[in-house]
C-alpha cells in the first residue's frame, strides 16, 4: 500500500475543492471575496470590515457514522453546520479553514470523497478554502472547521426584550429524526436523510431578515429550539415561552415522535429569532416565495428567567430542553 505524504494531499484537496480561477499574483492560489492571500503561505489574509469567526467540530461516531453517510456527505455537513453560526449573526461568508485528523493508511481515499463535499459546501457558500491542517490520526476521524464572515452590524443573542416574538424558519426535528431511525436499525425517510446529510446554512435567509425587518437577537438551530432558546434567553436576561402547538414539525416525522424531536433534536440548522410584535407577520408571504419555507411564530418573551414551554398534551410536561455533548448519556450518534 502506497502511502501518500502529507503535503501532497493537502496540494490535492486544495486542487479539488478551490477553483482554478482568481488567483493571486504569484501564488497560483484560489482567492475570493475578502481575500487577500489563500492558502499556501504561513497563514491566509483576509480583509475584512467587522470580522465575524466560528469553529465547529466533526468528530466520526459522535456527530456521524460511516456506515450512515458518505464521506462526501460528511464534508459537506461539516462545512455548512460550521457555516450556519455566520447565517445566525447576519454575516457574510469570506473564507473557511478546514483541519483534519486520519489514519494515514486511509487519507487518500477519505480526503479525496471529503473534498467532493467540501467543495459543495463552498460553491454553495461563494468562498475558497484558505487554509487548516492535516494530521495523523490513530482513532476516529475529526474535522475542524473555521469560518470567517463579515458583517457591519453583527446580530448577536442578547437583543430580546419583553413583548418580543420569537420566529423560526422552516421544520424541524428532521435531522434528529434521521438519527432515531438509524439508532433503532432502520433507514429514514429520504427527506429524513436529506435534511441530516445536506442542511443549508441560511445565510441568505438571515440577512434578507435583517435587511427588511428587525430582528433583535438570534440564533441557529444545532442544539435543539429548547436548548436554543434558553441560550437566548440567557444573554437577553429574559424568560422565554414556547408554545409546543406552534412548533413546526417536520411531516414526515413519526406522530408521536415530532413533538420532542421538533423541540429538542438538534442540527436542523434552521434560525430562531426575536422581534418586535406584528413585524414579520406581514413578511411571511414575501419570505416564502423568496426562499420556499415558512417563517413559523413559536413563542414569546416575558420578563423572568429560562424557558417554560406550554401546549404539551396532558403526560407530557417533562420535554428534553436541548443537546448538551458533556451532560448527555450517549453522544449524538
Amino acid at each position: 500500500m502506497t502511502i501518500v505524504g502529507e503535503f501532497e494531499l493537502i496540494r490535492d484537496l486544495l486542487e479539488k475543492v478551490n477553483p482554478a480561477a482568481d488567483t493571486h499574483a504569484g501564488t497560483g492560489v484560489a482567492q475570493g471575496r475578502g481575500v487577500w492571500l489563500g492558502a499556501g503561505d504561513d497563514a491566509a489574509v483576509v480583509d475584512g470590515r467587522r470580522l465575524v469567526m466560528s469553529t465547529d467540530l466533526s468528530v466520526e461516531d459522535v456527530h456521524f457514522r460511516r456506515s450512515w453517510v458518505t464521506f462526501a456527505e460528511v464534508g459537506e455537513r461539516a462545512v455548512t453546520g460550521a457555516a450556519s453560526d455566520l447565517a445566525a449573526m447576519a454575516a457574510a461568508p469570506v473564507a473557511v479553514l478546514i483541519s483534519l485528523a486520519v489514519a494515514p493508511e486511509e487519507a487518500q481515499a477519505v480526503l479525496s470523497q471529503l473534498g467532493d463535499g467540501i467543495k459543495a459546501a463552498l460553491s454553495e457558500l461563494g468562498v475558497p478554502l484558505v487554509g487548516g491542517d492535516l494530521t495523523a490520526s490513530p482513532g476516529p476521524i475529526i474535522i475542524d472547521v473555521t469560518v470567517v464572515g463579515e458583517a457591519e452590524e453583527p446580530v448577536t443573542r442578547s437583543g430580546a426584550r419583553v413583548g418580543d416574538e420569537l420566529w423560526v424558519t422552516g421544520v424541524l426535528g428532521a435531522s434528529a429524526g434521521a438519527v432515531r431511525a438509524w439508532r433503532d436499525g432502520g433507514e429514514p425517510a429520504p427527506s429524513l436523510r436529506a435534511a441530516f446529510v445536506r442542511p443549508t446554512a441560511r445565510v441568505k435567509e438571515a440577512r434578507w431578515l435583517v435587511d427588511r425587518t428587525q430582528v433583535r437577537a438570534m440564533i441557529d438551530l444545532s442544539d435543539g429550539l429548547a436548548g436554543d432558546a434558553r441560550h437566548l434567553a440567557a444573554a437577553s436576561d429574559v424568560r422565554i415561552v414556547l408554545d409546543l402547538r406552534l412548533i413546526p414539525a417536520h411531516p414526515d416525522l413519526p406522530e408521536e415522535d415530532a413533538p420532542a424531536l421538533a423541540m429538542s433534536g438538534g442540527e436542523d440548522y434552521e434560525l430562531c429569532f426575536v422581534s418586535p410584535p406584528g413585524v414579520i407577520g406581514p413578511c411571511v408571504d414575501d419570505f416564502r416565495e423568496r426562499f420556499g419555507i415558512e417563517l413559523t411564530r413559536v413563542g414569546q418573551v416575558e420578563e423572568g428567567t429560562g424557558v417554560v414551554v406550554v401546549g404539551a398534551p396532558e403526560g407530557q410536561n417533562e420535554l428534553p430542553m436541548g443537546f448538551d455533548h458533556f451532560s448527555a448519556r450517549k453522544g449524538s450518534c
